[in-house]
């Protein structure tokens, strides 16, 4: 079992011999209570790239103190970070399994190594209000660390650090304002916050990081600049809705289907911005297969709100009970096994080889002379590309002989997946690169498909609960009236499309 908390805190960087600053009177601290040294000793584990300090990520087995065991932190910030605790193990040189399982992601499915041990002397000094009550911790920390790599330094590094820590449970405002208060105390005698604010990363100095080697950012101006910037962005969008579907939080899954398919339009559209080599294209597929399982997900999630109910109240009033119930439930089931299928695409090989494709791509860039062009010399090149197939493909989804219903599913969903892709893609570099009235007709086909696909799959639901109703008996008037109303708004969307497609 574990247990997790937020840990606010504040570092500074105080000289050996420097006395602790006089903290009563700021931020609230009336009276203080400082204890007898005790010592830490503490291993840190990563990956052979350092995947985790990359990710602002640590993880430690530490001895000593009231909180021995693994710990896990995740940085929101400088001062916020999330605490993960696991019960201390007997052996020191395994990381558990569960401790394994929270970090898979981070960790790319590598495997952990100790990478530097710390050990620490640490003075506690307990912060209390008038009443009594504290307010906050102070830790006085003289310490050393050893780097475990192969090329680590003979001699340890040392250093003296404090960390104020606001009690638990504090108002994250409340504790920023403390420590602005202690700030000027600290400055008076000689001390600062820390240019480093994490134990792990001074006592890596001087490691042979991969992940922590950086390439400079592309110039600004170019499309390979905005193709980074894009590309950041999506990662952390996608390592955010990732974590959520591993811990069982609500989850946009429409937001994550939408983030997987910018992904893809960014590797795949802009293939030639990136280097020869299997690795984007395995990302990209691997973009689009993440896409497609998504996009089913949302599509099922889509439909257990709207499925059951018609478009207007004299309809409604057509459904009885029954019917929305056995409605509700088949939509449900189909959610939950979509949800699942996402989770487990989470665990697949593919999906690790993208999230390292997008790691090197926005940390270490290595843009092509063609992605290296003003933007509207390469959104020329992508519309060249991209606008015939976008015809094309919608050409087939509103032909006027579709060899059968799901043969028309299929094919609009080829042109709905194609259509949003090439929207994302064209967002990325505006409409300042590519002409706007070319992105507005792509967007409208876009929404006009993503109508249409909804109301073709449902419509294939509404059919096959028509069907068991009616061999076990039961009445299927109500499926009429909502199959009706989707064929109309099918019909509907069906007659915008073919104007888009005369757009496009």
């Amino acid at each position: 079992m574990s247990d997790t908390h937020l840990e606010i805190e504040r570092t500074y960087d105080l000289p050996a011999d420097a006395p602790l600053p006089d903290l009563v009177g700021a931020g609230g601290i009336m009276q203080t209570d400082t204890q007898e040294p005790f010592e830490l000793d503490a291993t840190y584990w990563d990956t052979q790239r350092y995947d985790l300090v990359a990710a602002h990520v640590t993880v430690r087995r530490r001895t000593g103190g009231h909180d021995a065991g693994w710990h896990i932190k995740r940085a929101e910030s400088d001062t916020v970070r999330h605490e993960q605790h696991f019960p201390l193990t007997e052996d020191p040189d395994t990381v558990p399994v569960e401790v394994l399982a929270a970090l898979f992601t981070e960790r790319r499915g590598r495997g952990l190594r100790p990478v530097v041990r710390i050990t620490t002397t640490r003075t506690v000094t307990r912060l209390l209000d008038e009443d009594g009550d504290q307010v906050g911790e102070l830790a006085d920390d003289q310490v050393v660390a050893e780097r475990l790599d192969d090329d680590a330094p003979v001699d340890p590094n040392t250093w003296r650090e404090v960390e104020v820590e606001a009690v638990e449970g504090v108002d994250p405002q409340i504790a920023h304002e403390l420590f602005a208060a202690l700030d000027g105390r600290f400055a008076a005698v000689g001390a600062g916050p820390a240019a480093v604010a994490s134990k792990l990363a001074r006592g890596l100095a001087g490691a042979p990081a991969p992940r922590l080697q950086t390439e400079e950012k592309p110039h600004k101006g170019t499309a390979a600049r905005a193709l980074t910037k894009r590309l950041r962005k999506l990662r952390s969008t996608l390592l955010r809705l990732e974590a959520g579907l591993r811990s069982g939080a609500s989850t946009d899954l429409a937001e994550t289907a939408a983030t997987a398919l910018g992904i893809a339009a960014v590797l795949g559209t802009y293939r030639p911005a990136f280097a020869d080599g299997d690795e984007i294209d395995r990302a990209a597929a691997a973009a689009d297969a993440l896409a497609a399982v998504t996009a089913r997900a949302a599509l099922a999630e889509y439909l257990v709100d709207r499925l059951p109910h018609a478009s207007s109240p004299a309809q409604e009033a057509l459904i009885d009970s029954v019917t929305r119930e056995r409605i509700l439930a088949s939509t449900r089931q189909r959610r939950d096994d979509a949800a699942r299928e996402v989770l487990l695409s989470l665990h697949e090989e593919s999906f690790l080889e993208l999230l390292d494709a997008l790691d090197d791509a926005v940390e270490r860039p290595q843009p092509t002379a063609w992605a290296l062009r003003d933007p509207k010399r390469v959104a020329q090149d992508v519309s060249a590309i991209e606008k015939p197939r976008i015809r094309d493909l919608v050409r087939e989804a509103v032909g006027d002989d579709p060899a059968d219903e799901a043969g028309d599913r299929e094919a609009t969903q080829r042109a709905w997946h194609a259509t949003l892709r090439a929207r994302m893609a064209m967002d990325v570099l505006g409409d300042d690169a590519f002409p706007h009235a070319l992105w507005k007709r792509i967007g409208t086909a876009a929404d006009v498909l993503t109508e249409r696909v909804r109301s073709l799959h449902a419509l294939e639901q509404l059919r096959v609960q028509a069907g068991i109703a009616e061999r076990a008996g039961e009445g299927t008037f109500g499926y009429g009236v909502l199959a009706g109303d989707r064929v109309r708004v099918a019909e509907e969307s069906y007659d915008e499309a073919v104007h888009a497609l005369n757009r496009v």
